[in-house]
């Protein structure tokens, strides 16, 4: 018998994202030696106070290639462009391991799971809430994929003890996570790196993503619910009926981690530090270097409420900077592509010929045919942060040519890089169904009707952008 996961056959291994990286790091230096370079000349906007391209300004001029050595310079020079990036990732990422640490965000969600299985008869209704807390926390970038998934089996194990299937526990637990990941309200890893690099003020456009959150956590509360209303009338109607899930594995001791007065006072000292940021970043105007210190903030503070020594407390950021490693790295070497091109002088080639193609189509056609691009790329570059540091650099300049606002692109990179999580097996979803084991087959089966009507969704919010004229620019 194989030892496979239940579901997953042993397919040729995908390639490491640096892998990736590199290799287009590579094409793009080819790319100098045949595309013809050329440029635009930047203005000064008066009313906005930033450098935007004049459209009737490109010209080609001499071809300047991108050597061997230069190429491998590129990406010193790609991590030193991005390093305020890099440092807020790993400013969070310590915070959150910190956190972890402590038991405060194991305490708040053990407590969601244990209410729900003392009141199964209010199941519906716990659920309910239980996807919303879950959807508004990922919408933060403060839970993500990284520490729901190790909860999956237990949120299976409970789906199952309240009459539903495996699929329903991941659609309670992953799904509202990795929906509010990509609503994105006030997430530094996918908003706070794009609106950085778009030159865009840190977390504006709240209020709109507001509303794609509340909407986008309804359509999925409503999906969920609906199957599970149907396996629960019907067991045999699961498309999971005849698996076998009675030796699922669950975690007694995380389940059981109680919440602590001081891992309470945790949890609300990070809430207060979101809070606190959004009033800042609103206000303020606050960017990038304000936030990474709110995180460090809140890991001291966090670290003296649960009676952490000074070394304590800095060794466990020093572990947490493991975490951040490799998306603080990804931001940087995805630059190294910019700094390519642009050594090369085929950014604004490639520019003015995306402008050429896309002026022959409406605003709404275009901004269609660039979500269909994102989610597509995320297909190659899982990391939000990383395909944020390779596609805005074109994408915010492209958009200011065919006169769509910078913040409508990205919202588009948000939305091709986030929903598309659920579905791509690069991401997260195909170690969740492992861990569950739920086949592939069946999972794609369950969250393609999901993904395809979220997709409908997504291009209604681009085109309500674009109607609404979504800014400030």
């Amino acid at each position: 018998m194989s030892s496979e996961p239940n579901g997953l056959k042993k397919t040729k291994e995908l390639p490491h994202i640096f892998v990736i990286l590199f290799s287009v790091i590579v094409l793009a230096t080819i790319a100098t030696y045949f595309i013809p370079a050329g440029t635009y000349e930047r203005v000064m906007d008066p009313v906005l106070k930033r450098m935007v391209i004049d459209p009737t300004s490109f010209k080609y001029i001499p071809a300047t290639p991108v050597g061997f050595f230069d190429m491998f310079v590129s990406i010193e020079l790609g991590l030193i462009e991005a390093a305020n990036i890099s440092f807020l990732i790993f400013a969070a990422f310590s915070c959150l391991f910190l956190m972890e640490k402590t038991g405060s965000i194991d305490a708040a969600i053990a407590l969601m799971v244990n209410r729900t299985k003392k009141n199964p008869q209010f199941a519906t209704g716990i659920i309910i809430v239980l996807m919303a807390i879950l959807s508004v926390w990922g919408s933060t970038g403060t839970l993500s994929y990284e520490e729901i998934i190790a909860f999956s089996p237990i949120f299976v194990a409970l789906s199952l003890a309240l009459g539903y299937d495996a699929l329903v526990g991941v659609g309670i637990s992953v799904v509202p996570v990795g929906v509010g990941f990509a609503s994105a309200t006030m997430n530094p890893f996918t908003i706070g790196v794009a609106q950085t690099i778009a030159e865009l003020p840190l977390f504006s456009g709240l209020a709109y993503r507001i509303v794609i959150l509340v909407v986008m956590t309804a359509f999925a509360i409503w999906y969920v619910l609906r199957y599970a209303k149907k396996v629960k009338k019907d067991p045999e109607s699961s498309l999971l009926h005849g698996f076998d899930f009675s030796d699922l594995e669950v975690d007694e001791e995380r389940l059981g981690t109680p919440f602590t007065a001081q891992r309470k006072l945790s949890m609300l000292t990070l809430f207060i530090g979101v809070c606190v940021m959004g009033y800042g970043l609103i206000f303020l105007k606050w960017y990038i270097n304000q936030v990474a210190a709110i995180f460090m903030i809140v890991s001291i503070v966090v670290g003296i409420i649960n009676k952490w020594n000074a070394n304590k407390i800095a060794s466990t950021l020093t572990e947490g900077l493991s975490r951040g490693v490799l998306p603080a790295l990804i931001v940087g070497v995805a630059r190294g592509i910019l700094v390519v091109i642009t050594k090369g002088n085929i950014l604004d080639t490639i520019i003015h010929s995306s402008v050429m193609l896309l002026e022959k189509m409406s605003l709404y056609a275009s901004s269609i045919g660039m979500l269909v691009f994102q989610t597509f790329l995320n297909f190659l570059i899982p990391s939000g942060s990383g395909q944020a540091a390779v596609s805005m650099p074109i994408m915010s300049p492209i958009s200011d040519l065919i006169g769509l606002n910078r913040q409508i692109a990205v919202l588009i990179f948000q939305f091709g890089d986030g929903y598309s999580n659920l579905l791509w097996p690069t991401g997260f979803m195909v170690i969740v169904c492992a861990m569950v084991k739920i086949p592939l087959s069946k999972y794609f089966r369950w969250i393609i009707p999901f993904f395809l009507m979220s997709f409908v969704l997504q291009a209604a919010f681009v085109m309500g952008a674009i109607a609404m004229n979504y800014g400030p620019f």
